[in-house]
């Protein structure tokens, strides 16, 4: 038996999980579509897009049945159990909160929202034991994480001193034909990918007491920042920086130095294309270097049976409170970049 059907075999069978899809943008197949072949009893039942014609050619192609010519439209729908929302950063609160409000568990991608005030909006429509929200950092799911979370906690190589992060991924075409180069929807490459660095903070050392600050020249599209510089200053000396740009060289790495040891994750973004390894690799100086490697996985497929489990109350919902402070940490950054480009 292959990878992907193993994984999908040791799944439990339970309560069908029915997806509407609100917004036809191209992450939707490589973050639904297939990674839904392999979590049993899930189902993508309908489709609605602002271009209707966009809608109807991903339904005949991936063999969805409904089409909808407005999301209020598949949001009536008793048949759509939740729905993931693949809209313009501009639009995720509105929609989460419309969602939910319609009694459907929420997957949205990331980030959850574009401003620190659009946070209540989607705070006020989360009930106690009602619909599910989860942003989708599909990075959190997988076990790299919690190891690297472990060895800081534990000192297995003494004192972490510095995090470096870069999120390096040029721009298909520029990107000019989506929102990412358009600064009033939420364009940029610090909107798109900051988020990824702050959830890896958050989960690793955490983001309590740190002073943030962002850099970048913003000439990108339309004014849209295409290079992003970020810092982060803990109050016990650690220091955190990150590089994020849509025009330079792909490079997507993390690099952890300890006391005793650099620790390293290359290639960060590399199982959100399929079932591969994950690889830390260690030096230690003195020593042959060593590595912690993780069987395949696929980090889209992780976190769809994640958000399927929470739905179906088999786990317990990620904390609202743990995306909140990602985005008000997130737009604080972004305007001290704003601020200082101004000077």
């Amino acid at each position: 038996m292959n990878t992907a059907a193993a994984y999908a075999s040791s799944f439990p069978t339970a309560k069908p999980v029915r997806f509407g899809v609100i917004g036809c943008s191209s992450i939707v197949p490589r973050a639904l579509f297939e990674p839904a072949r392999f979590v049993e009893d899930t189902a993508v039942v309908a489709v609605t897009n602002r271009t209707e014609a966009k809608a109807e050619m991903m339904a005949e192609r991936y063999g969805i049945d409904t089409v909808y010519r407005t999301p209020a439209e598949l949001l009536s729908d008793s048949q759509v159990d939740a729905v993931y929302i693949a809209l313009s950063n501009d639009l995720h609160a509105e929609w989460i909160a419309k969602a939910l409000n319609a009694d459907k568990h929420v997957l949205v991608e990331k980030p959850l929202c574009l401003h620190t005030d659009e946070l209540g909006l989607i705070e006020s429509a989360l009930q106690p034991g009602g619909p599910c929200l989860l942003e989708g950092v599909m990075v959190r799911h997988h076990p790299w994480q919690d190891k690297l979370r472990v060895m800081v906690n534990e000192r297995s190589f003494g004192r972490l001193r510095s995090v470096e992060t870069s999120l390096c991924i040029p721009a298909k075409n520029g990107h000019m034909d989506n929102y990412r180069s358009r600064p009033e929807q939420g364009g940029g490459c610090f909107r798109d990918l900051g988020v990824y660095w702050l959830q890896f903070l958050q989960m690793v050392v955490g983001l309590e007491g740190a002073g943030f600050q962002g850099q970048s020249s913003f000439d990108g599209p339309g004014g849209c920042d295409w290079t992003f510089q970020a810092q982060a200053e803990y109050p016990d000396g650690l220091s955190a920086v990150a590089l994020f740009s849509f025009e330079r060289p792909y490079r997507c790495s993390h690099t952890l130095t300890f006391e005793h040891a650099v620790v390293s994750l290359h290639d960060c973004f590399r199982a959100n294309l399929g079932f591969y390894k994950m690889t830390l690799r260690i030096r230690q100086l003195g020593q042959a270097p060593a590595k912690t490697e993780f069987q395949p996985m696929n980090y889209y497929v992780n976190q769809l049976e994640h958000f399927c489990r929470m739905v179906r109350g088999m786990a317990a919902p990620l904390s609202f409170q743990e995306s909140a402070e990602r985005i008000r940490l997130l737009d604080a950054i972004y305007q001290s970049a704003c601020q200082s480009s101004i000077k």
